[in-house]
């Protein structure tokens, strides 16, 4: 069964809660169904394991708040991800040359996604990457969860030390390719 560590959900919630505020979000979380809020515990504990069907139930909570108008959130949901969870006590994970961080990103996606997918990368050149994700029946993902990834390598990139990161999207498992792929350059 797949799985995601908590810090990342952590990070997520914090969002939501700055963004929106506690209550409004509590009330939001009530009116999902039983096993959505089921999902979703009051707190996450950065170190634990919460079924990968936290991400969806979190998705669905993030889509009852969301306002009209409001674009890239997806992609902040996960440059707070990576924030959250590589500014705290996984912060040793990280390296101060954006190359050499590419080189860790399937440690990275190991250490807090367990049994969802598997990770390629790719360097291209000195200043670009790809990353391809190879998804387990039981850890599929959304389009949601595709441009999230995009805010969470971004931003992992620029505590690297890389500027002006951009990233696109040129597969997708959703689309029927063999997986999904994001290319990612920087300066």
């Amino acid at each position: 069964m797949a799985d995601v560590k908590g810090v990342l959900l952590n990070a997520w919630q914090r969002m939501l809660e700055q963004r929106y505020g506690d209550d409004r979000v509590a009330k939001a979380k009530a009116a999902l169904d039983a096993k959505d809020r089921g999902l979703l515990p009051l707190f996450f504990l950065d170190s634990n394991w919460y079924a990968f069907d936290a991400l969806n139930a979190m998705r669905k909570l993030t889509r009852s708040l969301a306002e009209r108008g409001e674009k890239n959130l997806s992609v902040e949901i996960g440059r707070c991800m990576a924030e959250g969870a590589f500014s705290g006590a996984y912060r040793s994970m990280m390296t101060k040359d954006p190359i050499k961080q590419v080189g860790k990103f399937s440690q990275i996606t190991d250490f807090f996604f367990r049994e969802a997918r598997t990770l390629e990368t790719e360097t291209v050149g000195e200043h670009g990457c790809i990353v391809r994700y190879r998804y387990n029946p039981s850890a599929y993902p959304s389009r949601g969860m595709c441009q999230s990834l995009i805010g969470f390598w971004s931003r992992v990139l620029e505590m690297a030390g890389a500027s002006d990161v951009t990233g696109s999207h040129t597969k997708c498992s959703l689309n029927g390719a063999d997986c999904c792929e994001f290319v990612l350059n920087w300066r």
